[in-house]
């Protein structure tokens, strides 16, 4: 051991510089190859002898080192571990390097700067350190378990097999759904613009069927059609024929434009209503209210029953179609030149007056009260959809009957007057317009 030359701390022979304060020590004197020692402070003598006292392993038992021997401290310094070296593998033997370290090429120095004189070859020695023995154990030794880590749920789990991940413990959560907005947030499962196709759709063939039965003559002899109204016609007499033919172009051009489905739906509503209020307002004589209250009944009974068939919790429906069925069926139940027709009607039945027309009455009513499942609980839609296409295929029902009713009339019928077989088109797309364009109004408000 010597002094550092800054500090004055006990450093190795060997070191060049302090482990302290880092100053440069000056080189150490060179010593024979029999009296150089490790960094611990042992000759070579002292490690030859540590050999020599090592007694052969006997057995299987593990190896017990020999004590080692008490360092030498100068009497400044205190001894290590009271006085014995640490029982580690640092104190195994050690072995000379033959030879020292590699050669270096010499530093060139300023002439003002003394050449650094060479470094001690009997300082670089390495150490041989044996690999730890262990202790012989006749128990057998069982594998300790290596915890795992703990798997995500299982509704955090990707996709498996092929297709999955390699590692499905570091799968990312399944993203949250988006918001929905405080409009959506009171009725998530309500859709979304139901009719955003089948109201474009609608009026396209609706309008082309008006203007094909527009197009049909009115008679075959003489030859006439309904162009020849507008032609010949004065004044307000132009005004049907005009109506339906703008129903029918408007319709086309209506659909097949891109809208938005609201302004769309309020077109379409205004279109039908117009092509049936218009022509009544041209001629100034309006219908008694036995005709009119069933009709407003009917248009509402249509855009309730479709509405009711998309949003099945909707109580609007239900009330729309509610107060369509009381109107259709109000000029039955009040009193009419002292009788109320409803009575009557079943008066004739009991009595066994059925004709056709008292089979078509009873029909109408029952189906009528039939509409009033609106208020069956949801998630059933109650038919909705198909009452309302009943009731905008009533006109052709109409026609179907009175035609079936005067069957062997038919060919004449066509001969005469072609026109007459189509007349329930412009009535049935008048309804369809104002069904599916209402329906639209009244669904916009409760997305």
């Amino acid at each position: 051991m010597k002094k550092c030359a800054s500090c004055t701390k006990d450093l190795p022979e060997a070191a060049l510089h302090c482990v302290f304060c880092g100053a440069k020590q000056p080189p150490a004197p060179a010593v024979q190859p029999g009296l150089a020692k490790t960094a611990f402070g042992y000759s070579n003598e002292m490690m030859e002898q540590l050999k020599n006292q090592v007694p052969p392993s006997s057995g299987p038992g593990p190896y017990q080192p020999p004590a080692p021997q008490p360092a030498r401290h100068p009497p400044s310094s205190p001894p290590y571990g009271g006085g014995l070296a640490p029982s580690t593998n640092a104190n195994a033997a050690t072995m000379f390097v033959q030879g020292g370290p590699p050669q270096q090429q010499p530093a060139r120095h300023p002439p003002s700067q003394p050449p650094p004189q060479q470094q001690n070859p009997a300082a670089y020695m390495q150490t041989a350190v044996s690999p730890p023995q262990h202790a012989y154990n006749p128990q057998p030794q069982y594998p300790q378990p290596v915890p795992q880590p703990m798997a995500p749920p299982m509704n955090n789990m990707p996709g498996m097999g092929v297709q999955g991940p390699q590692n499905p413990y570091n799968a990312q959560p399944i993203a949250p759904a988006p918001y929905l907005g405080a409009a959506r947030m009171h009725n998530a499962n309500a859709p979304i613009e139901p009719w955003k196709d089948a109201l474009p759709l609608v009026m396209i063939v609706w309008g082309i069927a008006t203007l094909v039965a527009f197009a049909i003559p009115l008679s075959i002899h003489p030859l006439a059609f309904n162009w020849d109204m507008i032609i010949h016609g004065e004044g307000v007499q132009k005004l049907p024929m005009l109506v339906i033919a703008a129903l029918g172009l408007l319709g086309v051009v209506l659909g097949a434009i891109p809208m938005a489905v609201m302004p769309r739906g309020i077109l379409a509503a205004l279109l039908g209503l117009s092509s049936v209020l218009v022509p009544l307002l041209a001629i100034g004589a309006m219908p008694p209210w036995q005709l009119l209250v069933p009709l407003v009944g009917v248009a509402l009974l249509i855009p309730g029953q479709l509405v009711r068939n998309e949003y099945v919790e909707s109580t609007l429906s239900r009330v729309l179609v509610t107060i369509g069925v009381v109107a259709v069926l109000t000029p039955l139940v009040v009193p009419d030149h002292g009788e109320i027709p409803l009575v009557s009607l079943l008066k004739a039945v009991l009595n066994g007056h059925i004709d056709a027309g008292t089979v078509t009455a009873l029909a109408t009513i029952v189906f009528v009260v039939v509409n009033l499942l609106v208020w069956l609980p949801g998630p059933a839609t109650a038919g909705g959809k198909v009452f309302a296409w009943i009731w905008i295929l009533a006109p052709f029902i109409a026609t179907a009957i009175t035609l079936a009713a005067n069957a062997s009339h038919i060919g004449d019928m066509v001969k005469q007057s072609p026109a007459a077989l189509v007349a329930w088109v412009p009535m049935t797309t008048a309804a369809a317009f104002i069904g599916y364009g209402l329906a639209t109004v009244f669904g916009k408000q409760l997305e």
